[in-house]
C-alpha cells in the first residue's frame, strides 16, 4: 500500500467516531405507536458494519458502510412504517441516516408535510403544478443527504424539469431546510471508494481463476492506487484517473446495457401489440419525460388547450369584472322575462307526458352535466373547455360563467351535486313550477360564479379554476329548506319526528364556515360560490313566499264578490 493511500485510511477512523457521535446526538429517542394514516412515511435505517455486507436498495453499485451502529439492520417498526406520536413524515439530514430504498427518482421528505400553492408559486411561480414541485423539492434534498449534488450523471438526469426551476429547489431548500451537503459527499465518496475496492478484488480473483494452468513465474499483482494511476500507465491528467470516475463508467455501462435491453424488449411488444391490432397502454401525463411518445394528434390537442402567457394580462379589476358582470345582469333579465311569460303546456302537449314535470327538468339538468363530464375526457375538447366551461380569474370569459355550471371534471363531485339536486330539485320544482326553478338555478348560479370571480379578483388569486354545480345547488337547498323550515324532514324515515328545514339550513352553513376555517378545504373548495348560492336561494324563497300569500289574499279578495255576482 502506498503512502498516499495510508494517509487516507488514517484520517478515516477519526471521521467514523466523530460522525456517530454527531448522529446519536442529533436523534431524540421518541415512544412509538401504530397509526393508521395515508400520508406517506419514510423509514429511518442505519447503515452497516464493515464486514463485507451489500446495502440494497440504493439504486447504485453496491457499496460498504464506513460507520458501526449498535443495530445493523431496520427494526421491526421501521421496516412496518410505524412514525412518532407527533406524527408526519421522517425528514433526513445525514447521510448515515439514508435509507436503504432510496433512489433519486423518488427522493427524499425535507418537511413533515408537502408545500402549499401559495408556497409554491412564491418559490417557482405559476408554471409548475403543486404536485410536481414537491416532487422536485425531494428528488433535490435526496441528492444533498446522498451526496450526490455535484455528480454529473445523476445532474443529467431532469425528469422534465428545466434548470430555472431546479436552481430555484436548491436556492429554496439551502435557505430553509441547511444540510451539510459536503460532510455528506464526502462519506459517500469514502463508500464508494470501499466499492471500488470491492470490485477490483473481485476482478482480480476472476482473472486468478481464468489463468492458464502453465506454471508460469509471475510477480504477485498489487492492488492498485486507490487515487492514482501507476507510472507505468498512459497519463490522460496530471492528477490522474478518479476512482469516481472509474467507478461511474463501470455504472454507465451497467446502465446503457440495460437500457438496450429494456428498449430492446419493448420495441419487440409493440411491433408484436401492431401486428395483431392491439393498442398499447395510454402514457400517464405526471411523466414529462413520457410526454413525447403521445401521438402528434394529442400532442396538437395538448399544445391548442395550453396557454402560452407568461403572466396574466395587465387588467384592472374593474376591467376584469364589468363584462361578467354586464354579461350576468343581461341574463337574470332574460330570465325574469322567463318566468312571467312562460305557460305550463297541456299533458297531451309534452314531450314525455308518462314522466312528471320535475323528474324531466331535473333529470335534464342531471343529463347535462354528465355529458360534459364525459366530454371532458378527450383531449379533442380541452380548448374549447378551457376557455368556456371553467371560470379562470386570469384570463376572464364571461360566458365561462355559464359554461362551468355544468361543468365538473372529478366524478366524486359530480355525484354529490346530482344526488343533492335529484332530491331538493324535483321537491323545489313540485313547490314553484318549472319557469320559477330554471330561472331559481341558473340565476344563483350565475350570480355565484361571479362573486367568486371577484373574490378571486380583489385577492388577485390568478393561478385558481374554478367550475361545478354547486351555486345553483346551493340555491336550491337554501330556497327549499327555507320556504319549509318550520316543517319537519326525514332522511330515510328517520327521525319519526323530522327535523326542520332551519336546522338543516344551520348544518349547511356551519359544514361551510369549518371549511373556511380549514386550510387544505379551501385550496379545494369554493367556499364562495357556496354562500353566494345559499343566500340568493333563501332570498328567492322568502319572495315565493310573498308571492303565494299576495295571491292568497287575492283569491280571498275575489271569492266573495263572486258570490255576490251569483245572487244576482
Amino acid at each position: 500500500m502506498s503512502c498516499c493511500s495510508l494517509g487516507v485510511n488514517a484520517f478515516r477512523p477519526s471521521v467514523q467516531v466523530a460522525t456517530h457521535c454527531l448522529s446519536r446526538l442529533s436523534r431524540p429517542i421518541v415512544p412509538v405507536r401504530f397509526l393508521s394514516s395515508s400520508t406517506t412515511t419514510t423509514t429511518t435505517c442505519y447503515s452497516q458494519s464493515t464486514q463485507n455486507r451489500r446495502r440494497p436498495g440504493r439504486g447504485t453499485t453496491t457499496t460498504y458502510a464506513l460507520l458501526q451502529k449498535p443495530s445493523p439492520w431496520p427494526t421491526a417498526a421501521q421496516r412496518l412504517g410505524i412514525r412518532t406520536v407527533f406524527g408526519g413524515r421522517i425528514t433526513y439530514k445525514y447521510y448515515i441516516d439514508l435509507p436503504p430504498n432510496y433512489t433519486d427518482e423518488d427522493g427524499l421528505d425535507f418537511s413533515t408535510k408537502d408545500l402549499t400553492v401559495e408556497e409554491i408559486v412564491a418559490i417557482f411561480g405559476t408554471d409548475i403544478d403543486v404536485y410536481n414541485a414537491n416532487k422536485l423539492l425531494k428528488i433535490i434534498h435526496g441528492r444533498r443527504i446522498a451526496g450526490t449534488l455535484e455528480d454529473p450523471a445523476l445532474a443529467r438526469r431532469s425528469y422534465g424539469y428545466t434548470v430555472e426551476h431546479r436552481k430555484a429547489a436548491l436556492a429554496y431548500l439551502r435557505k430553509y431546510y441547511p444540510v451539510d451537503e459536503i460532510a455528506n459527499a464526502g462519506l459517500r465518496a469514502e463508500d464508494e471508494l470501499a466499492a471500488l475496492d470491492a470490485l477490483e478484488e473481485e476482478t482480480m480473483s476472476e482473472n486468478a481463476e481464468e489463468s492458464t494452468a502453465n506454471e508460469i513465474t509471475e510477480e504477485p499483482v498489487e492492488k492498485k492506487n486507490r487515487l492514482y494511476k501507476d507510472v507505468t500507465q498512459e497519463k490522460k491528467s496530471v492528477y490522474g484517473e478518479s476512482v469516481m470516475d472509474h467507478l461511474r463508467a463501470h455504472r454507465e455501462k451497467k446502465n446503457r446495457e440495460a437500457e438496450k435491453k429494456r428498449q430492446e424488449e419493448e420495441d419487440a411488444k409493440r411491433a408484436e401489440e401492431e401486428k395483431n391490432g392491439v393498442a398499447g397502454p395510454l402514457t400517464p401525463l405526471t411523466h414529462p419525460e413520457k410526454f413525447a411518445r403521445l401521438s402528434p394528434t394529442v400532442q396538437k390537442w395538448i399544445s391548442s388547450a395550453t396557454s402560452d402567457l407568461k403572466e396574466p394580462p395587465k387588467l384592472t379589476a374593474w376591467q376584469r369584472l364589468w363584462p361578467s358582470a354586464a354579461f350576468v345582469l343581461v341574463l337574470l333579465g332574460g330570465l325574469g322575462v322567463y318566468v312571467y311569460t312562460y305557460k305550463p303546456k297541456k299533458r297531451s302537449e309534452r314531450w314525455f307526458p308518462e314522466i312528471p314535470p320535475a323528474a324531466a327538468t331535473v333529470g335534464a339538468i342531471m343529463l347535462l352535466n354528465a355529458l360534459v363530464y364525459l366530454a371532458w375526457k378527450s383531449p379533442m375538447l380541452w380548448a374549447p373547455f378551457n376557455k368556456y366551461m371553467l371560470i379562470a380569474p386570469a384570463v376572464p370569459k364571461p360566458v365561462a360563467l355559464l359554461g362551468a355550471m355544468f361543468s365538473h371534471q372529478a366524478f366524486g363531485h359530480l355525484f354529490v351535486n346530482m344526488s343533492v339536486l335529484g332530491v331538493v330539485g324535483t321537491l323545489l320544482h313540485d313547490d314553484i313550477g318549472r319557469a320559477k326553478f330554471l330561472s331559481l338555478y341558473l340565476g344563483s348560479g350565475l350570480i355565484a360564479a361571479l362573486a367568486s370571480m371577484a373574490v378571486a379578483v380583489a385577492g388577485q388569486r390568478w393561478h385558481i379554476t374554478t367550475l361545478g354545480a354547486s351555486g345553483a345547488v346551493y340555491g336550491a337547498i337554501g330556497a327549499y329548506f327555507w320556504m319549509h323550515r318550520l316543517d319537519g324532514h326525514q332522511i330515510f324515515g328517520f327521525p319519526p319526528e323530522g327535523i326542520k328545514g332551519i336546522v338543516f339550513l344551520a348544518f349547511v352553513t356551519a359544514t361551510n364556515i369549518s371549511f373556511l376555517l380549514s386550510r387544505a378545504a379551501r385550496r379545494r373548495i369554493d367556499v364562495t360560490s357556496h354562500f353566494a348560492g345559499l343566500g340568493v336561494g333563501v332570498g328567492a324563497g322568502q319572495w315565493f313566499l310573498e308571492e303565494k300569500k299576495r295571491k292568497g289574499v287575492e283569491k280571498a279578495r275575489m271569492r266573495p264578490m263572486a258570490v255576490r255576482v251569483s245572487k244576482v
